[in-house]
Formats: C-alpha cells, structure tokens, sequence
C-alpha cells in the first residue's frame, strides 16, 4: 500500500546502505589525507558527501529517521555546519506520499472517502515533513481547512529506526551526548504520533491566543480528526527561506524578529507551565497582514511549575549576577551535584557552565539585541561545542527541553538577523522569578 517502508527489514537496509555511504566516504577521505593533509576543504567536502547521502535515505524512510535529522539540524553545535544546512531542508520540504495512499488513508481513518467529507479536498499535499503531510480542503460550510495526515505505520518504526538510526550517528557527533538527544527523540515521537493528543494541545493554545492580534494559529476541528488525521482551519503564510528571499527591509525582518521573541516571552509571563517546544523555521509563518503564523502543536511541553520556576530563576540569576543564586540552581536542576562531571572538578564544571550561561544571555542584558551579529553566533557556536567534553552530567529530563526552547529560538533569529528590543522581556523574567518567590513564601 505503501511507498513509505514500514518493514523493519526494508529500512534497516536503507539505513545499513545510509552508513556504508558515509563509512566509503571517511575511507576515502582519510586515504586521501597523507597527501594532502587535514584541510579545511576537503573536511568540508566529506561533511557535504556525508550530509547528502543521509538525507537522500532520510526522506526515503521518513518517520523517526527524518524526525532525528530534523531535530539535529536545529541544534547548533551538535553537528558539521555542512550537515545543518542540508538537514534543515527536513523541516517541511520532503517527497510527499503519492495520491493513491492519500485517499485510502483518509478513507480508513475516518471511515468515508474525502470527497464525500469535504466539498473539496486536494490530494496532493502542500508541505511534507518527517511523521506526516499536510492538504489543503474546504468543508461543506465553505471553511478553508488545512489536513494533516500521517505517514503508514510511523508508529511502530520508531523504536527501532532509533537503534539503527543511534549506530549510525555516532561518529557523526562531537561529543559523548547521543544518547540524550535519542531518549528525547523518542518520547516525543511517540507523543506526536498521536493527533487526538495534538488537538488538544492547540485547543489549549488557541484558547489562549486565539484573540490576540500579533499571531495567527489554526483552531482544532476534532470532528474530523483521529489519532492519525488532524484536522484544522488554514493559515496562510511565508515559511522564513520565502519570507527571506522576498529581501524584506530590515524594519520587516525586526517586526517579526520581535514576534517570535514576544510570544516565547509570553509564555513565561502568563506562566501557564506548558510551551510550544518545536521551534524551528518550518513551523512559523511570516504572513503579509503582520501576524506571525504559529504551526504544528505535536511537541508541546507541560513543565512542572516547580522546575520550570527553577530555570527562571537561574536565568534571572545570571541576568543580575546573583552567584549564591545561580549556584543553587544548578544543584536543584542537577547541572552540580555527586554524579556531575566525573572527569572533571565541580570548580572547572561551575566556571565553564558559569560563563556559558552568562554569554548565553547576553540578549538580556542591555535594552536591545542584534541577531545578526555574526561574532555571537561564532562563540555561541564555540561554547556549545565546548559543552559536549563534559560527560556524566545527569541533569533533570525537563532541562532538555529548556534547552530545545532557547537554542531553537536562537537559532532561528540567528538566521533571520533582526534587532530585538529585550528590556521588556528580561522584566518578565524577573517579574516571573519575583512571583514564584512570593508564593513560595505564602506556602511556607
């Protein structure tokens, strides 16, 4: 029924084809080396090589393999930049599945043909990304309507494209951290395979924005939806690669800069515990009337108040300089503590997360931040690099998706270059932190 291979024996061939792909690449970049040397060109060359080669096979399996390739490419640091750029097309532009799948797909989930649920319905798909697609349609009361559907058996391939997916990786990373970004991959991939589940958290989210003029958000329809169909209203918009090749001024490039900026903020200062944690390009929308087009609420996360006011502090910590605070917080997320930096001391780890920390938030720290600014990106760039030597760090399962917030979000302005007003987003922060005390405090 399927071009999608959801035999475990079919796409554990396409993934051993994937690394003997890279293996003959290496052999032949380390045979070429005596001659001539470990140049930065011929280093770049193999990252290329390396990077096509993946994500031909990815986009082939689709699933939890392009799912990975996704996330990797938004994680700054992790990977060659050659294998970022070339991995970042797996936000939401991938072979779609062909027309004949479509229909059967909508037949069996909701029991009858689209044609008969919808007055119209356009079975060729207007983006794909790694666990499913989207088609435009139009209900029977003339609502424009966009339809997600799934990619056949996703579900039951993910355990097992992670162990294969895991092996292969391995030499590709720069630190001792895969298995981290694997165990994340997993359970959230599990979650998102469930649409019910991500109706319901674009309810919550709706509810919550669904009036507010700086951002457009499709509303769930859960008359047509399952838990491998999900239907909603359709937003229109420019993804950030057609936004950018518009050469919008940079007043334009600002507005939207400071949107995506605000409306993480927002969730901060609302202080509702649960965060859209899928920041990245193919998920925003940069619409004509000024609105940013928020999409794709499979990943949300729903933080414990207590960690979440935790990482608040430590934020604001870092932005007024409190050490006895920031020190605190580091042993309650687990960044410090008897199993963090086994080959390293405590001191060492303290100066170096210290210091990242404090660069990390340099945003804050004044009225206004330019995200163009390439030097930020190059030693952003140095510390996360820097960050993966430290091995037998067991920090909180929480923190990881702090991390996913923050590095998402600073590498999508990082590519966008806005100029950012930041006074007001650092007062949040220490409004935030200035609240949770005094509750604290009222249940003391």
């Amino acid at each position: 029924m399927s071009e999608f291979p959801s035999n475990k024996f079919q796409r554990g061939k396409i993934l051993a084809q994937t690394g003997l792909k890279i293996g003959k690449n290496y052999a032949l970049y380390y045979a070429k080396r005596p001659l001539s040397g470990d140049s930065e060109t011929a280093r770049t060359q193999l990252n290329q090589q390396n990077a096509a080669a993946v994500f031909e096979d990815f986009t082939q399996l689709r699933g939890t393999a392009l799912k990975l390739a996704q996330s990797l490419s938004m994680d700054t640091g992790v990977l060659p930049e050659e294998f970022v750029e070339v991995m970042a097309q797996a936000q939401y532009r991938v072979p779609p599945m062909n027309r004949a799948i479509v229909r059967a797909l909508v037949q069996r989930e909701l029991r009858r043909p689209a044609q008969e649920i919808f007055r119209h319905f356009d079975d060729t798909a207007i983006a794909a990304a790694s666990i499913g697609q989207v088609h435009r349609a139009v209900d029977h009361d003339g609502q424009q309507l966009a339809i997600k559907l799934q990619y056949p058996n996703v579900r039951e391939t993910i355990r097992s494209d992670l162990a294969m997916a895991r092996v292969l990786f391995r030499p590709l990373f720069k630190g001792d951290n895969i298995d981290i970004y694997f165990d994340e991959i997993r359970d959230k991939l599990l979650e998102e395979t469930d649409y019910l589940q991500e109706g319901r958290y674009l309810d919550i989210f709706s509810g919550i924005y669904g009036d507010d003029s700086r951002i457009a958000m499709p509303a769930w329809r859960s008359d047509l939806s399952s838990e491998r169909v999900l239907a909603m209203t359709y937003v229109d918009g420019s993804h950030m690669s057609e936004f950018l090749a518009t050469n919008p001024d940079q007043q334009r490039i600002d507005h939207f800069g400071q949107q995506l900026w605000d409306f993480i903020h927002d969730q901060v200062e609302r202080r509702i515990y649960t965060f859209h944690a899928d920041i990245h390009p193919g998920n925003f929308l940069f619409r004509d009337d000024g609105r940013l087009g928020i999409l794709d609420y499979g990943c949300v996360k729903q933080f414990p108040p207590e960690f979440l006011d935790t990482c608040i502090r430590m934020l604001t910590a870092h932005v007024v300089d409190d050490e006895e605070a920031i020190r605190d917080c580091y042993y309650q997320i687990g960044i410090l503590g008897p199993d963090a930096g086994q080959q390293q001391s405590q001191s060492e780890l303290y100066d170096f997360i210290h210091d990242f920390g404090r660069f990390v938030l340099l945003p804050y720290t004044g009225d206004s931040f330019d995200f163009g600014d390439r030097s930020f990106r190059l030693e952003l760039n140095k510390y996360i690099r820097a960050s993966m030597q430290w091995r037998g760090l067991r920090v909180s399962p929480h923190f990881i998706f702090v991390n996913r917030l923050l590095f998402g979000l600073y590498a999508m302005l990082m590519q966008l270059k806005p100029r950012i007003a930041t006074r007001q987003s650092r007062e949040i922060l220490i409004a935030a932190e200035a609240r949770s005390h005094e509750s604290k405090r009222a249940d003391a």
